[in-house]
């Protein structure tokens, strides 16, 4: 990466400026407002993919040759390739910023599409923010980077983590504008038995790593779409939520041979990546007809 030149364009304003920063594997997160308009120059952004999104004001940017103005209702992208310039990014924008690194968003392509991606992804320079789909992401992409400024978020936890982004990264590809969206939104085919069967059988054997549909599909040797499909004609269900139906039953054994002076609901329940305490507590009386609370403190 290029050292980056940084030039004031006007007067301090009265706004508070904020810089804040992280990472959740190979996606990195960040939000800042500076209170004066400034132009940015000298970035090649070799390793990522980035998308910029203001929450407020405006940056006008260029990037390969091509102007945008991002908005809130509207981003831009830039490639992991080509000269990149924020030539001015106004003092009362504030820009939350989202960097895919590349192997990890090609990888991710590959496994929807189940086909070989050879060459970066040439995506559209600008995203509209209004549409159905990338209106749904933007709304992931500000509860992560809302997260990520407590230490103590469920959504760092190992169980957690790992398939939100691996979906977090999935909704980029279907909501952005790239030559693949057609591919994409094209009907897949259904898997054979045996691919879901080998996949049943991982869950079963396995529910306690931070499995992932595209870790599945891989293993599996079928496109993440494919695996999808197949488990939708054969099971009835989405992969994850088999998944989540595994880690409930581990959850409800380990209720039934807890102590319930040592261990807690919610202990068990964010063991096995239930974050949403009511959501599990209604998902376990619903499947065993009765409260986790009343599970755990049933005399032995």
């Amino acid at each position: 990466m290029q050292r980056l030149r940084v030039t004031v364009l006007s007067k301090p304003t009265t706004v508070t400026p904020v810089q804040r920063f992280g990472w959740i594997g190979p996606v990195s997160f960040g939000e800042a407002i500076h209170g004066v308009d400034l132009r940015v120059e000298g970035s090649e952004l070799r390793a990522s993919y980035h998308l910029n999104l203001p929450i407020s004001g405006h940056v006008e940017s260029r990037h390969r040759g091509v102007d945008v103005v991002a908005t809130r209702d509207r981003a831009v992208v830039y490639r992991p390739e080509g000269d990149t310039a924020l030539t001015r990014w106004a003092g009362d924008c504030r820009l939350v910023c989202v960097g895919f690194e590349r192997t990890a968003l090609d990888r991710a392509l590959e496994a929807l599409l189940g086909l070989p991606v050879t060459s970066q992804i040439p995506f559209a320079p600008s995203l509209d923010m209004t549409t159905g789909r990338a209106r749904s992401w933007a709304r992931m992409l500000m509860m992560l980077n809302h997260q990520l400024g407590d230490a103590d978020s469920v959504v760092l936890q190992p169980l957690v983590a790992p398939p939100l982004v691996d979906g977090f990264i999935r909704g980029f590809l279907l909501a952005a504008d790239h030559p693949y969206r057609e591919l994409l939104d094209a009907p897949a085919e259904a898997g054979r038995p045996i691919a879901i069967r080998t996949a049943i059988d991982i869950m079963e054997a396995e529910p306690q790593t931070p499995l992932t549909i595209s870790t599945l599909a891989a293993r599996c040797h079928v496109s993440v779409r494919t695996l999808q499909e197949g488990f939708q004609r054969h099971v009835g269900m989405p992969p994850m939520a088999y998944l989540r139906k595994v880690r409930l039953r581990r959850a409800h054994d380990d209720l039934r041979a807890a102590d319930p002076s040592v261990q807690t609901v919610a202990s068990i329940a964010r063991s096995w990546g239930f974050t949403h305490l009511g959501r599990f507590a209604a998902a376990h009386e619903a499947e065993y007809g009765m409260s986790p609370v009343r599970v755990l403190r049933t005399p032995r």
